[in-house]
């Protein structure tokens, strides 16, 4: 039987769908716009454990920048119910402070609050500049689950990766990139969505970082966003109280078979975005 607390959570969960279906039959636009002027000009959409904190926080720094208040306001899913005036009192309708962006990671995730994100933020803002960053899917994997180890008490072992449907779900399908990729597809074209590698921003930050600023919109001087060259390291695997947590370690069986499961997808995503099938080496 659930208790209270699954049922309560539940009842959210079927309420803010309701709500997400409402307001993509028309039935909020007259709200939202009351607040166009401070609504995102664009959107990090993840993936999570990729460095998009420290890419919105070194964006932060920028003069024709703003970053919501909240990190992850998670607005186009699980937090719709916090009303219209909630998120646009994330930014200021700031005129020195133009571009507006936010970003929530579970935008690039499977869960059923987030079934319609994609459709969700077209409907709403338009063909806005969507930024997707994205890291091998194996390290992204391993700092995913070391994340989540150290928040929620009952989250299964790693050797449970590919048999926990709630580990398949949380940490294994943010890696599939190609997948989370042809969500946006299907109501962005290509042109709108740029894909970052974190090894791109890590090895590269200065040119990475022009091409995303231009890719929004603002002035592509990074000079004053880094820090000695580099990004500002924010929310590292095992951070906030988590830094107790071991990274986990792959048997040979585990790592072969979420290869065989992921490489298909990745490579995928390697060719639509450009790059070549090796960017990521899988020994």
């Amino acid at each position: 039987m659930a208790s209270g607390a699954e049922r309560s959570s539940w009842l959210r969960a079927w309420r803010c769908r309701q709500q997400i279906n409402r307001s993509l039959q028309g039935q909020h636009d007259e709200i939202a716009a009351i607040y166009r002027s401070q609504l995102p000009t664009f959107i990090i959409i993840g993936a999570a454990k990729s460095a998009t904190t420290s890419l919105a926080t070194a964006l932060r720094r920028h003069p024709e920048i703003q970053i919501s208040q909240s990190m992850e306001p998670k607005f186009f899913g699980r937090h719709y119910l916090r009303g219209w005036e909630w998120y646009a009192n994330q930014f200021e309708a700031d005129p020195r402070r133009p571009l507006r962006g936010e970003a929530s990671t579970m935008y690039s995730s499977s869960y059923g609050s987030y079934a319609r994100t994609p459709e969700l933020i077209h409907h709403h803002l338009g063909p806005i500049p969507l930024i997707y960053l994205v890291r091998h899917p194996l390290r992204r994997i391993e700092s995913h689950w070391r994340h989540w180890q150290g928040r929620i008490k009952d989250c299964p072992p790693f050797d449970q990766l590919l048999h926990s449907p709630r580990l398949r779900q949380r940490v294994m399908d943010a890696s599939m990139y190609h997948k989370q990729w042809q969500r946006y597809r299907s109501w962005f074209p290509q042109e709108l969505i740029l894909s970052i590698t974190t090894e791109e921003l890590s090895t590269q930050p200065q040119s990475s970082l022009r091409r995303i600023l231009s890719f929004i919109g603002a002035t592509p001087d990074c000079s004053e966003l880094l820090e000695k060259g580099q990004l500002p390291l924010m929310n590292p695997a095992g951070s906030k109280g988590r830094k107790n947590v071991a990274a986990p370690s792959w048997n040979d069986e585990l790592k072969q078979k979420t290869i065989d499961l992921i490489r298909p997808d990745s490579e995928r995503f390697l060719t639509s975005t450009g790059r070549p099938i090796n960017t990521w080496a899988w020994d």
